[in-house]
């Protein structure tokens, strides 16, 4: 028997009453969002008191699909986003949802989150981009992360933030076959020299995957894009949420930069402003204490970023339950990462090139 509730269907008052230390006399929940390996509701809570506890709360639950639900736990998703909510995110300033329970069972693989309900709200949307304001707030959000746990101790051992070999080896054997399903899925409907470039990572498998992955200072979010965040928060009087921290992992902050600037906003809103962009994140990482990181285009791990979004794009593509919805997410990921890294060369990393040309 779990510990606590796996479905919005199994939610009661009595547990509520615990979790909110309120007295809860009825609730009832809707879905929410569309995430990819896990559910999400809201849940409307009537009290015997009224005033004593949110109106509101989001939750977070195990993803009702086998498929995707096998996929988060034996990357450790789950364990990971309730790690994230307990040990990090009251330290750092990047806004997360105030959090009223989070557990994970290891043997179950099953989670609970019961979240602030951060609405009224603008979800973000992968497939509409963002405007330049709000990719300059997520920018500053991201750099509140990164900043605060750059070469701090306090991170390096926590246990969920740990290298993984089991899944990078499954990782570096599964690709080049999720990589195929890939292409047969999306040709005729991606530009053959994009799908060309996006399946040629594939090649580069075990190099990617099990090669040195250069220096990991901080955590790092690991799927920082628009369907994570929510913009104008509480009716506007915040500017973003982020959410969906099932990913972090300790890593480069530029691999989270330019996930989101390939992956994240698409090319359109990239190329406009990308200079502005990698400009502004440079000086907020320095004033969020940390280092100064100079030509971000150049660098390496903003290549690897790039990457990273196509890779992610392909795996999700592959081993996550699919919609109409789902399908054209992975297909504005894998190529606004692949229009990036083929603009600065991302692949010469692991071909041994040195330098972008």
């Amino acid at each position: 028997m779990e510990r606590f509730p796996t479905t919005p269907d199994d939610i009661e008052g009595a547990f509520l009453s615990a979790a909110l230390d309120a007295q809860v006399v009825s609730c009832s929940s809707v879905p929410i969002g569309a995430g990819l390996v896990g559910d999400s509701a809201r849940i409307s809570i009537e009290y015997a008191h009224p005033n004593s506890g949110p109106a509101t709360i989001a939750a977070k639950f195990p993803a009702a699909d086998p498929t995707s639900k096998g996929t988060a736990v034996s990357m450790q998703l789950y364990e990971r986003e309730v790690g994230f909510y307990r040990e990090i995110a009251p330290n750092i300033g990047t806004r997360t949802p105030i959090t009223y329970f989070a557990e994970h069972e290891k043997e179950s693989g099953n989670f609970l989150l019961l979240m602030e309900d951060c609405g009224p709200a603008q979800q973000g949307d992968q497939l509409a981009s963002c405007s330049v304001s709000q990719a300059r707030a997520a920018i500053k959000a991201l750099a509140a992360l990164h900043g605060p746990t750059y070469e701090n101790p306090e991170y390096q051992n926590l246990p969920f933030l740990a290298p993984n070999p089991d899944v990078r080896a499954f990782a570096a054997a599964g690709y080049p076959g999720a990589s195929g399903k890939f292409s047969s899925t999306y040709a005729g409907k991606i530009p053959d020299d994009v799908l060309a470039y996006i399946c040629s990572l594939a090649d580069h498998s075990e190099q990617y995957f099990l090669g040195e992955s250069g220096p990991a200072p901080c955590v790092i979010h690991g799927d920082f894009r628009l369907d994570n965040m929510l913009f104008d928060i509480a009716g506007g009087t915040e500017p973003v949420a982020i959410l969906d921290w099932q990913t972090i992992a300790l890593g480069h902050p530029l691999t989270d930069l330019g996930y989101f600037m390939g992956a994240g906003i698409g090319s359109g809103l990239r190329r406009e402003n990308e200079v502005e962009f990698l400009e502004l994140y440079r000086g907020e990482l320095v004033a969020q204490g940390g280092p100064d990181l100079g030509d971000i285009r150049v660098s390496d791990e903003y290549a690897r970023g790039a990457l990273h979004g196509i890779s992610t794009a392909v795996f999700s593509a592959a081993f996550v339950e699919h919609t109409d919805r789902s399908e054209a997410i992975f297909q504005s990921m894998a190529v606004g990462g692949a229009e990036l890294a083929m603009e600065i060369d991302a692949m010469r990393i692991l071909e041994g090139v040195d330098g972008a040309e």
